[in-house]
């Protein structure tokens, strides 16, 4: 059965709007609708006369407004009248500011030209000249009239595809350079009078009116916006709130991966709001920097310690005293490392005259050499010296060991409000992305949604609580769906059906308004997978396997939800299991069958294959006419009547399949049921019988749609062409049901015959090995083709699936 969803309207004060979504994600039945400014006010691009159509719109939201904030509102004047002067005023400007723009450009146009002045135009005794815009490529033709002497031209580049020309010649010939230039769209340039001569001059009074006229604009804009407010008021949420909580959730997810998991997990309860969660993490990241770089600074410090330890070390081989370094009368001296080329490092004492100093250390150092200079500051014996390192070493790794507890108890400190503060950004941050689809006004938020119908009843009285909450400053109103409007919907069907929704939702979602197709495509996709694949024993192999997916294996199987394929192996395993017992199946072995009249091999029987044919088209007739049927009803559902009357889905093509598969009856001679319903061979003679005129009857009304519709009448006779070919190709696409059937029970007869001959050959080729390949291949196929079937061959006729899903927006 297919729920279908209602329209939801709520208005609330801004003060309660996160309240209320909360409320609302905790409920976890609307699917929120996004709204844009074209829903909150489709006039800003009006003409008047539609403006005031918006009157008593606008009365409504005063009334609204009225009711929850309790303030009263006062128009003076008529604002639709102002908003129509200001309007016309803008576009007298607008107009006068694209009009020097334009003046601007030729202006320019002309000082690349070369003309330091505006030329002259007009008529000058025997001479004329003009100044114009030409499409770009009229100006081929131009060039090739001057090449004619009818006149001498300049031209240059302007934007958009458009060259400037200023053209000079006699005036016995302006007539005809006049009818050219018409030809080519020549737009003549005429400066305004009074307008300066000066090229430059000319320039600077534009960018000078241009810019008094841009301060008009902007004036007027500022003044219809603020109209556009008073008029209707509500806009769209802009990002930068859910911008800010995002970007504050992605730095929390960071630092989270810095701290202690043990701790996160006994997270303390807090309230918080955004200021306090800000100042949770600034003063977390402040201590925790302070604390790093301290690290940093300890770390570094002992690296140099140890170093000056390895240096002594090898020193004191040498030496019991350290070398004297520093500056002196005229000499210098200094000690340092440098690294060689067997990855060992040197220690150097250097030498030199004073003032030769500076340039042996720089040439020193771009050899990579590092200067010692603690050296001098330190006592002369080497031992005493180590003995003065290592306890710096000593009081190095205490104070490390000691900073590093501070920043281990920061963590943790922080680590326990982690929890409080990822679930506030979380849930704030679905409201911040949420509000994105609402509309606002200075004091009001605009929520629309969807709801199903049967949520309807329970979602009004959790609203009418909300109300008594928020002391009554929220309204909300359920409508139905407007015409034509993308409505989501929902599927429930009892619980051995709903597991065919999935072979729905494959095809595509359905429609609001039409028919669920899952009881019905559950059974028809079961019952031609059986009647394709009858084998009890491979029916039962499939039921277990189809239990070991659902109930014990339940993870993903090729993409696949592994607990609906095997709910739906577990349906085609019953299936297959019953048509296995009435055909007399059982792994490939032939065992005596449930259908009176047949017998084991009964393949071999011409008559009996011919009459498990006979079967499926039967049974591809009635899924056929169901299928039309539920075609009818979906549009009359919709209104539609022309299309449920006289389309080839609709009652015409029910009225014409039925007299062409009498009238095949009737050509060929068939007995349905013996005794009972029987069809004599008529051959040609059937086309006298009454089904010829039904069908023709049929076709007529086809023919006529196009007249009621406003078609084509070729539409009508096409419909008619494709309407037959798609008789026979449906109807006889089912004999693959028999075909199927009929290869297994070949497979069975093969089995049979090979353990006659080779018991050996027939346990390992028959029973093992075609079993296995019955179970996988055959399977397979089986399994495609119904589904083939019934979307080919079914739903095409009736079923759209082209609706969008249900999904409520939760907390």
């Amino acid at each position: 059965m297919i729920i279908p969803a209602k329209k939801l309207l709520i208005v609330t004060l801004r003060d309660h709007e996160a309240r209320v979504l909360r409320r609302l994600g905790e409920l976890g039945v609307i699917q929120l609708r996004k709204l844009t400014n074209e829903d909150a006010s489709r006039f800003r691009e009006m003409e008047t006369e539609k403006l005031r159509e918006l009157e008593t719109i606008y009365r409504k939201f005063i009334e609204l407004s009225r009711m929850l904030t309790g303030s009263f509102f006062e128009e003076e004047g008529n604002l639709y009248e102002e908003y129509t002067r200001l309007k016309n005023t803008l576009d007298d400007y607008l107009t006068k500011q694209s009009n020097l723009m334009r003046m601007k450009m030729v202006v320019e146009a002309l000082l690349r030209m070369g003309e330091k002045q505006l030329p002259e135009v007009g008529s000058f005794g025997e001479v004329f000249s003009t100044i114009g815009i030409l499409p770009r490529n009229g100006l081929q033709e131009l060039q090739k009239l001057m090449a004619n002497g009818l006149f001498a031209m300049k031209h240059v580049d302007l934007s958009d595809g458009q060259v400037l020309i200023y053209l000079v010649g006699l005036m016995d010939r302006w007539n005809e350079v006049d009818r050219a230039l018409t030809g080519l769209n020549f737009e003549v340039v005429k400066f305004p009078d009074g307008f300066p001569k000066d090229c430059q001059e000319a320039i600077s009074l534009i960018d000078e009116e241009l810019s008094k006229i841009g301060d008009k604009v902007k004036s007027i804009e500022k003044e219809l916006n603020d109209l556009k407010e008073r008029l209707m008021g509500f806009i769209e949420e802009d990002s930068s709130e859910a911008g800010r909580l995002r970007a504050l959730y992605e730095e929390v997810v960071k630092l989270r991966g810095i701290l202690p998991h043990h701790s996160m997990q006994h997270a303390e309860e807090i309230e918080l709001d955004e200021k306090e969660v800000r100042d949770l993490i600034n003063r977390f990241q402040i201590e925790y920097n302070s604390i790093k770089m301290q690290i940093h600074r300890i770390e570094g410090e002992r690296r140099r310690l140890e170093r000056l330890s390895s240096i002594l070390e090898n020193l004191k081989k040498l030496t019991d005293e350290l070398p004297e370094t520093g500056d002196f009368e005229t000499i210098s001296a200094f000690a340092g490392t440098l690294d060689t080329k067997l990855d060992e490092t040197a220690l150097l004492y250097v030498v030199c005259l004073r003032d030769r100093s500076k340039e042996i250390r720089s040439q020193l150092t771009s050899f990579g050499f590092k200067e010692i200079s603690v050296l001098s500051k330190l006592p002369r014996k080497i031992d005493e010296v180590l003995k003065y390192v290592n306890m710096k070493l000593e009081e190095n790794l205490i104070e490390k060991e000691k900073v590093e507890a501070r920043l281990e108890e920061l963590k943790t400190r922080f680590a326990s409000k982690v929890g409080a503060i990822i679930s506030y950004l979380e849930t704030n941050l679905k409201v911040g992305e949420a509000l994105m689809g609402t509309l606002k006004s200075e004091t009001m938020r605009v929520i629309q949604g969807w709801v199903l119908a049967d949520h309807i009843e329970k979602l009004k009285l959790e609203l009418e609580k909300l109300r008594g909450r928020v002391g009554g400053a929220l309204f909300f109103e359920v409508m139905d769906p407007e015409p034509g409007e993308e409505v989501p919907t929902a599927l429930r069907n009892p619980k051995p059906f709903n597991t065919f929704e999935s072979l729905i939702v494959q095809y595509g979602w359905p429609e609001h308004g039409e028919v669920d197709p899952t009881i019905v495509s559950g059974i028809l996709w079961t019952l031609m997978f059986g009647l394709m694949f009858p084998d009890l024993g491979h029916g039962i192999a499939i039921i277990a396997i189809g239990i070991f997916f659902s109930r014990v294996f339940k993870k993903k199987f090729l993409g696949l939800n592994s607990q609906k394929l095997g709910n739906l192996m577990i349906g085609l395993g019953i299936s297959s299991a019953f048509f296995g017992l009435l055909f007399g199946e059982f792994f490939l072995i032939e065992t005596i069958p449930l259908i009176p009249g047949l017998h084991a091999g009964w393949i071999e029987n011409p008559s009996v294959t011919l009459w498990l044919i006979k079967i499926a088209i039967f049974f591809g007739i009635a899924q056929i006419l169901l299928a039309m049927v539920l075609a009818i009803y979906n549009e009359l559902k919709r209104n539609d009547l022309p299309e449920a009357i006289l389309s080839q889905h609709g009652l015409a093509g029910l009225i014409s399949f039925i007299g062409f598969i009498l009238t095949a009856f009737y050509f060929v001679g068939i007995t349905v049921v013996p005794g009972i319903l029987e069809f004599p061979e008529l051959g040609i003679g059937a086309l006298l019988q009454w089904p010829f005129s039904l069908m023709i009857a049929g076709m007529l009304m086809m023919i006529l749609k196009p007249v009621f519709v406003k078609e084509s009448f070729s539409a009508g006779i096409a419909s008619i062409l494709e309407t037959v070919t798609a008789f026979l190709a449906n109807t006889f696409s089912y004999a693959r049901i028999a075909g199927f059937a009929i290869v297994h029970a070949a497979l069975a007869i093969f089995v049979h015959k090979l353990m006659e001959a080779n018991p050996i050959m027939g346990i390992g080729i028959g029973l093992i090995f075609l079993n296995l390949f019955a179970l996988t291949i055959e399977f397979m196929v089986c399994m495609i083709q119904a589904l083939r079937l019934l979307y080919y061959e079914f739903f095409t006729k009736f079923y759209h699936g082209t609706g969008s899903p249900y999904r409520p927006w939760k907390l």
